[in-house]
């Protein structure tokens, strides 16, 4: 039997006050932020880039605070609920209900333009028991660093889908 997912702690920004508990990685894009966060909303991508296996957005368009979505992992589940959220700049959401062993854990995905295009700034933080909180964020920014270059390889392969020329 499948295990259920468990209703975690309320988070929302002030969880990132603290920058010595949260990871960061930035990555640059040589494409416009619009195109990248085209890519951000599309369910089916998040699979060419991270070990997830499903992204299913579960809130109608348009999309902003209060959106939620959930993302399988294997056959862990994150039930996500968005808290900030700024078209073509910012999406941020922290995990309601998860199977994944943590108390409380946020996602903060931001995008600035570049002379060259654009940089995404991620932040991440995860509040778990014993020493599984530092452990699942130094996972997380591994997976990030690995994944954001796959991202651009990806939007690169397929312009057009993403609103690139």
């Amino acid at each position: 039997m499948a295990k259920q997912p468990k209703k975690i702690q309320d988070v929302g920004e002030e969880f990132l006050d603290d920058p010595s508990k949260v990871k960061l990685v930035r990555h640059e894009f040589p494409f416009p932020k619009e195109v990248v966060w085209n890519a951000l909303l599309d369910g089916d991508t998040w699979t060419e880039w991270l070990p997830i296996t499903k992204v299913e957005w579960t809130s109608p368009k348009p999309f902003g605070v209060g959106t939620t979505r959930t993302v399988w992992i294997g056959d862990q589940v994150v039930e996500e609920v968005f808290f900030a959220w700024e078209d073509n700049r910012r999406m941020a959401f922290r995990f309601d209900r998860t199977t994944l062993p943590v108390k409380a854990c946020i996602e903060d995905y931001q995008l600035q333009n570049t002379p060259g295009g654009c940089r995404l700034d991620w932040r991440f933080r995860a509040r778990a028991p014993f020493f599984l909180g530092p452990l699942i964020s130094s996972q997380m920014k591994s997976g990030l660093k690995k994944g954001l270059p796959q991202l651009e390889a990806h939007i690169k392969e397929n312009p057009a889908k993403f609103g690139l020329k």
